[in-house]
């Protein structure tokens, strides 16, 4: 087999090695380094004198919005997380919570419905209202968030196709 033959299939190979695990690559999440893994909302709203500055990963729904020009506000259904930091949904609610950003959050990449994680710290509580009933949200000031990507379980058929490339040499 030629020099040159011999170049391009090793270079071909490499080439469909490195796509093939650009494609494995995970996307990052919050880091839960250093955070106080079992403190929750309704921790907060028992001791929020106690729980204050504590650095804690929350994760929810986002289900409202209030953003300004200085500060924006999220309103987060929580929910408990898992190893990875995504939102089970299929858990009990623990509550709402406000995530606090300095400056401005799209709502658009902010929407409704959205699921994210916060990693931030324990700002307090603040009353609000939720229709005409009051209600008092724990408040976290965000260090870091990320918004997970929206995907749907497909019932899985009995049936499977699999297809696979060999190389022999």
């Amino acid at each position: 087999m030629p020099r040159f033959a011999r170049a391009t299939r090793s270079a071909t190979f490499i080439t469909v090695l490195l796509l093939t695990l650009n494609g494995c690559a995970v996307h990052p999440q919050p880091r839960a380094r250093h955070v106080e893994a079992h403190l929750t909302p309704q921790d907060v709203l028992a001791h929020p004198r106690a729980t204050r500055e504590a650095r804690i990963r929350w994760g929810g729904m986002v289900i409202g919005d209030n953003v300004g020009p200085v500060h924006s506000t999220l309103t987060i259904l929580a929910y408990p997380l898992n190893r990875r930091g995504r939102p089970r949904l299929q858990r009990s609610s623990w509550g709402r919570f406000q995530a606090l950003a300095p400056g401005y959050l799209d709502p658009a990449v902010f929407a409704q419905g959205r699921l994210v994680t916060v990693v931030g710290l324990v700002a307090g509580t603040r009353t609000g209202l939720i229709g005409q009933a009051p209600y008092i949200y724990p408040q976290v000031r965000i260090l870091e968030t990320h918004i997970w990507r929206f995907y749907r379980r497909r019932p899985r058929s009995h049936w499977t196709f699999g297809f696979g490339i060999g190389l022999g040499m």
